[in-house]
């Protein structure tokens, strides 16, 4: 019976150093947020937004800070997604994810 307690400890043992090993492997930057995550919470947004402008809760001058935010958020993100050869699931990079920071707290401010 001691035998049998000693292998099973051991065994359990050796898969727990295994599963630790392999949770800690990571091949991203470590936030998870990727092109697509990225692209999906800024689009999510820019959708409040959209019902806000038709609901006329959005002044002209809130419109253009807006427009302009988001254009350079899309031109920074369509770059970068092509040097990432279109791969929506690759880590989005840092630029890119400040962008979206900015412009969703900008849509934030004016709803």
């Amino acid at each position: 019976m001691k035998n049998l307690f000693a292998r099973v400890n051991i065994a359990l043992f050796g898969l727990t150093l295994v599963l630790l090993m392999v949770g800690c492997a990571s091949t991203s930057d470590g936030d998870g947020y990727s092109f697509k995550l990225t692209k999906m919470n800024v689009d999510w947004k820019m959708t409040a937004y959209q019902e806000g402008v038709t609901l006329g809760n959005v002044t002209t001058a809130e419109q253009q800070q807006v427009s302009a935010a988001n254009a350079a958020f899309q031109a920074s993100f369509q770059q970068a997604l092509a040097e990432a050869n279109g791969n929506l699931e690759a880590p989005a990079p840092a630029n890119v994810r400040q962008l979206a920071t900015e412009l969703i707290g900008l849509i934030d401010s004016v709803l």
